[in-house]
C-alpha cells in the first residue's frame, strides 16, 4: 500500500477557517497598505511583495482582512476560468497586506498542520480534479467557501508533511535565490548603460571634450539623430494558432512568450516589444524567434546593438506613445523621429563587452531556474501520491544544491 492511500482524508473545513479579500473601488486608489489581487498569483508558487498595487485602507481594511505567514489564497473569480482555484503561499511578511475580493483566504488553526505542505498539495492535481466536479467536469467557473470547506484533502502525520514541505520548498528557495541574482544583474547592465549614455561617464570620459547639441551636451565623437538612425523598428508576422507547428522557435508576442513554432523569422539575439494590446514591455531575446503581428521588433541595428537597443527604448516609456482609442496602439513612425543621442561605435563596442557576460551569467541562471521549477513539479504530484519515498527525493535535493 502506498503511503498515500494510508493517509487519512478530512475536510478541508475541519482545518481551518476560510474569509473573502476585500471589496474596493476607485475610490480607494491611493496609498497605504498593498493589495494582493489576481494578477500577482501567475504561476508564482509564494506571494511577492515587492510591486503589488496600494489603496487608501481607510473604511476598507480591518484588523480582520490582513494577512499572516501561513495563510493561502485560492482565486475565486476570474474572467480565466482556468485560473480559478489556483494558489498562493504567504510567507516573509513584514508589512501590512490583505487580498482583493477576488479571493479567498484559508488560515490553519488545527495545530496539526503544516501550511506549507497544503500550499503544495493545492498546486497538485488533488484542486484540479475536485474542482472539476464543480463545474460539471470543466473548469468551474466560481469558487467559493463552501465548495472548499467541503474539499477532501489528505492529513498525513505532522512530520510527513513538514519533511515533503521542506523538500520541496528547498527548490523554491534556489530558484528565488537565482531570481534575486538575475535581477541584480539585468540591473548591472542597466545602471552601466545610464552611465555610459545618459551621464557619459564612460571609460575615458575625462580626455573627451563635451559639445552643445539641441538635446544638451554631448562628448564631441558623439551626435545627435533620429531614434531610426540607430535602430529601425519592424511589425511583426501574422501566425494563426492553426498554422502553428510545436518546434524549438518561441514565438513573441506583445507580452512575452506565445507558445513555439518550428520556423524562424528572426535571428538572434533581438529586441521586441509591444504594438497593439500591451504597450511598454521591452524583450531582448536570444533565441532565433517569430515576432508576432502585436508586436515591433528590431529589424536593422544602425548605430546601436542589441543590448542598447533594450535598454534604449526602455528609457522611452513606450506607454506614453499610445496612439489608439479602444486599444492600445504604438505607432513605430511616432518613436523614429524622436531625437537621440548616437554614440560612437568604439564606444558601443567597449559596452558590449562589459554587458553581454552580465546577460549570459543571467541566461545560465534562467536556465537554471527552469531545470529547477522542472524537477519540483514532477517530484510534487509523486510526493503526495507516495510513488517517490521522502528519502529519494531528499536525495536528489542535496544533487540539485
Amino acid at each position: 500500500m502506498r503511503p498515500r492511500d494510508r493517509w487519512p482524508t478530512v475536510p478541508l473545513g475541519t482545518l481551518g477557517a476560510f474569509r473573502n479579500g476585500v471589496n474596493y473601488n476607485k475610490s480607494n486608489f491611493g496609498t497605504g497598505i498593498k493589495v494582493i489581487g489576481v494578477s500577482d498569483f501567475q504561476d508564482h508558487v509564494r506571494a511577492s511583495f515587492d510591486q503589488l498595487e496600494e489603496i487608501n485602507p481607510e473604511g476598507v481594511v480591518r484588523t480582520e482582512h490582513l494577512l499572516r505567514n501561513g495563510d493561502i489564497l485560492f482565486v475565486r473569480s476570474n474572467g480565466n476560468r482556468e485560473l480559478i482555484g489556483r494558489s498562493l503561499f504567504v510567507s516573509g511578511l513584514q508589512e501590512d497586506v490583505t487580498h482583493s475580493a477576488f479571493s479567498i483566504r484559508l488560515r490553519f488553526a488545527a495545530p496539526q498542520c503544516c501550511p506549507r505542505f497544503y500550499a503544495y498539495l493545492f498546486r497538485s492535481t488533488l484542486i484540479r480534479q475536485a474542482l472539476s466536479m464543480y463545474g460539471g467536469g470543466t473548469n468551474i467557473s466560481n469558487l467559493n467557501q463552501g465548495i472548499l470547506e467541503r474539499l477532501e484533502v489528505p492529513l498525513p502525520a505532522l512530520p510527513t508533511q513538514e519533511r515533503i514541505a521542506a523538500i520541496l520548498s528547498a527548490y523554491d528557495d534556489l530558484i528565488e535565490n537565482n531570481s534575486r541574482r538575475i535581477k541584480i544583474l539585468e540591473t548591472m547592465a542597466q545602471m552601466l548603460y545610464r552611465e555610459w549614455f545618459v551621464n557619459f561617464r564612460f571609460p575615458g570620459h575625462q580626455k573627451v571634450k563635451m559639445v552643445e547639441s539641441e538635446l544638451g551636451p554631448i562628448p564631441n565623437c558623439w551626435r545627435v539623430g533620429r531614434l531610426e538612425d540607430a535602430l529601425v523598428l519592424q511589425r511583426g508576422f501574422d501566425l494563426p494558432t492553426a498554422q502553428r507547428i510545436p518546434g524549438a522557435v518561441p514565438i513573441i508576442a506583445a507580452t512575452g512568450h506565445n507558445g513555439t513554432h518550428n520556423v524562424a523569422k528572426v535571428k538572434a539575439p533581438g529586441v521586441v516589444t509591444g504594438r497593439s494590446g500591451s504597450l511598454g514591455t521591452v524583450m531582448l531575446v536570444w533565441e532565433d524567434f517569430w515576432p508576432l503581428n502585436t508586436a515591433l521588433w528590431v529589424k536593422e541595428f544602425r548605430e546601436s546593438n542589441p543590448v542598447h537597443a533594450y535598454f534604449t527604448l526602455q528609457a522611452l516609456d513606450l506607454k506614453g506613445f499610445n496612439s489608439g482609442a479602444a486599444v492600445p496602439t504604438l505607432n513605430r513612425n511616432d518613436i523614429h523621429g524622436l531625437p537621440t543621442v548616437l554614440p560612437d561605435r568604439k564606444t558601443l563596442n567597449a559596452y558590449n563587452e562589459y554587458a553581454i557576460p552580465l546577460f549570459t551569467l543571467k541566461r545560465n541562471l534562467e536556465a537554471k531556474n527552469a531545470s529547477l521549477r522542472t524537477t519540483r513539479d514532477f517530484l510534487l504530484p509523486k510526493l503526495m501520491s507516495g510513488e517517490i519515498p521522502v528519502e529519494a527525493a531528499t536525495e536528489l535535493v542535496e544533487q540539485a544544491v
